[in-house]
């Protein structure tokens, strides 16, 4: 049976910058005889946590959470993907709020957690895809965003396998980036082996 990736984008832009990494990942994903699929965080109705804790005393829940939205159906593809990648522009210094909801929806997977969903993620690999138009790092809010995203997986239970930022320019021009393009396909190449 083939490894099966789960490409989960925090932007908002279709045919972004974003959204043209995935796209190279799950293609070299792919010819090594992967399977994949791509999650537009922004084309899915995920609601705020609640902070009811609920999760916490999920060992009689049906779902991971008490809340019946899609991120239902998204834990599922979570647990049944071999490999995951993360994905988002940095927006104000920090990942987009679509991937920001999709990260907090994550607290029944945290290690702090006494219930069945603790560390779901089960050493699964977990890539790392980060965009900004800033062109100094230092200004761009990379390094929260990467902490933030590193955090969340691990976790969660993940093994984060590797983390790619870059700034991007305008909308598209990451085709143009061939190295940028050729360490992304590089990593999923490494992540399919991981798998």
């Amino acid at each position: 049976m083939s490894a099966k990736l789960l490409a989960i984008v925090g932007s908002p832009r279709k045919g972004g910058n974003t959204d043209i990494l995935v796209d190279e990942a799950l293609d070299a994903f792919c010819k090594v005889g992967g399977d994949a699929e791509k999650v537009i965080l922004n084309s899915l109705r995920i609601n705020p946590c609640q902070g009811c804790f609920s999760c916490m005393n999920g060992d009689g829940l049906d779902s991971v959470c008490v809340q019946k939205d899609d991120m239902t159906e998204l834990y599922q593809k979570m647990f049944s993907a071999d490999a995951l990648i993360w994905a988002t522009p940095i927006y104000m210094w920090s990942p987009t709020a679509q991937m920001k909801l999709f990260l907090d929806r994550l607290f029944p997977l945290g290690n702090y957690q006494k219930t069945r969903w603790r560390c779901a993620l089960n050493d699964k690999p977990v890539g790392l895809i980060i965009v900004y138009a800033e062109t100094d790092p230092l200004h761009s809010g990379v390094f929260q965003t990467r902490d933030i995203l590193k955090v969340v997986a691990e976790a969660s239970g993940g093994k984060v396998e590797f983390v790619i930022h870059s700034t991007v320019g305008e909308k598209g021009q990451t085709r143009q980036n061939k190295e940028l393009v050729q360490r992304i396909r590089d990593s999923a190449f490494a992540l399919h082996k991981a798998s």
